[in-house]
């Protein structure tokens, strides 16, 4: 190689380090906000001459689009293409089989000399001129959804624009794929359709949250228990957790039965937690999105669900302790002595303080305490208190008193 030749690849790669670090900042810049993904379009568009750049989220079954943006195709392109066009653009099926991460050039999407006859070619492609080839990445995916990449440009330069954007994406990869998770992170308040008055109505703590419990939008009352933390907290990656391991495995299993009903699941029963900021009933209602009218900035479609979980936690009215008494008598044979030891057990203290609660011996307490493990089945102190919480439920609500 000569000193000339040399120099001009040198100089070659230069640049192109320069236009990888210039779009880089472009991505970083998105990672921050997501309606900025269509500054990286016209960036990369202004780095491959004569090209058209779209980002577009597919969802996996059904190939529909979720999401476009955009840079050099006309609005009017895009309004025929989310209208009607998408659904018989031939190139979907091959980007749908593609790799993650890797690239692919139309012709192997789909034949080109069938590709001329197709009425998506004719009516949509044709008239927006030069953009009838395509180099394609596929960058990210989210349980069934999938984001990809394509770099449009003039089939005549085919070899020469395909080796141009490849050369300049290839090493964005993990750059785009970290933005995403960027946006998603930062952007915890998913916009229901209609807007956010569904939740902000409700007098009720309510939270919407996805199958992974990952806060998604919240009202003022459970904002308010969000901050006290007795009950509900917001975890690391805006996990939402009950603040206690027994009931948050229940919370955990009714949020993800509610947003996968339409696997044929029945639907589980309420939930009821005992906490330091008092008792509340658990409800999770599944709410199907409309994501044709409620998606995401950005490319965030991506990591949007299919159905979301509505969770309202209402405090639960004070029951009549005679009435439980009464009822604990009935079940387990108990005599009014024995009940109303559990129900100081719920209160708290030991042995002795219990004792000079009820106006008893300890002597006595013990001698309540071991009729009660006979007549309930149970040999320690706390788990009379489970029992009895389980007990306390009606029929159709499950509880767990872990405070």
């Amino acid at each position: 190689m000569t000193e000339a030749a040399r120099a001009i690849m040198l100089s070659g790669e230069k640049r192109l380090a320069s236009e990888i670090a210039e779009l880089k900042a472009v991505i970083s810049a998105a990672a921050c906000d997501a309606n900025r993904w269509a500054d990286v379009a016209h960036s990369l568009q202004s780095m491959v001459p004569g090209s058209k750049v779209l980002f577009q989220v597919i969802e996996k079954d059904d190939m529909s689009v979720r999401q476009v943006v955009y840079s050099g195709f006309s609005d009017q392109t895009i309004k025929y293409y989310g209208d009607h066009y998408w659904k018989i653009n031939p190139w979907t099926k091959g980007v749908n089989e593609m790799s993650m991460s890797s690239f692919k050039r139309a012709s192997e999407l789909y034949p080109d000399r069938l590709f001329r006859e197709t009425e998506f070619f004719a009516d949509l492609v044709n008239p927006e001129r030069e953009c009838d080839d395509a180099t394609a990445l596929k960058f990210a995916a989210h349980r069934g959804r999938y984001a990809f990449l394509a770099v449009h440009h003039d089939s005549r330069y085919r070899e020469q624009m395909h080796a141009r954007g490849q050369a300049l994406l290839q090493t964005l990869v993990p750059a785009l794929r970290t933005a995403l998770e960027v946006n998603r992170l930062t952007n915890p308040i998913f916009h229901l359709p209609g807007g956010r008055g569904l939740i902000d109505q409700l007098v009720d703590a309510a939270i919407v949250v996805d199958e992974d419990c990952r806060l998604l939008a919240s009202n003022g009352p459970a904002n308010k228990l969000l901050a006290d933390t007795g009950l509900i907290l917001v975890r690391a990656h805006d996990i939402v957790q009950i603040n206690d391991a027994g009931a948050n495995a229940a919370f955990v299993r009714l949020v993800r039965n509610s947003c996968t009903l339409d696997d044929g699941r029945a639907r589980l029963n309420d939930l009821i937690v005992n906490s330091a900021s008092g008792s509340h009933v658990v409800t999770c209602i599944p709410i199907a999105i409309d994501q044709t009218n409620a998606l995401p900035a950005g490319l965030l479609s991506v990591f949007a669900p299919k159905t979301v979980a509505l969770v309202i936690l209402r405090p639960r009215a004070s029951e009549d302790p005679s009435a439980l008494m009464g009822n604990l008598r009935q079940h387990f044979g108990l005599t009014k002595a024995e009940a109303s030891l559990i129900l100081e057990f719920e209160r708290g203290g030991t042995l002795s303080e219990i004792a000079e609660r009820l106006g008893v011996s300890r002597s006595t307490i013990q001698t309540h305490l071991k009729a009660i493990f006979a007549k309930t089945g149970t040999s320690k102190q706390r788990d009379v208190v489970t029992l009895v919480t389980r007990h306390r439920a009606s029929s159709n609500l499950f509880s767990v008193d872990g405070f």
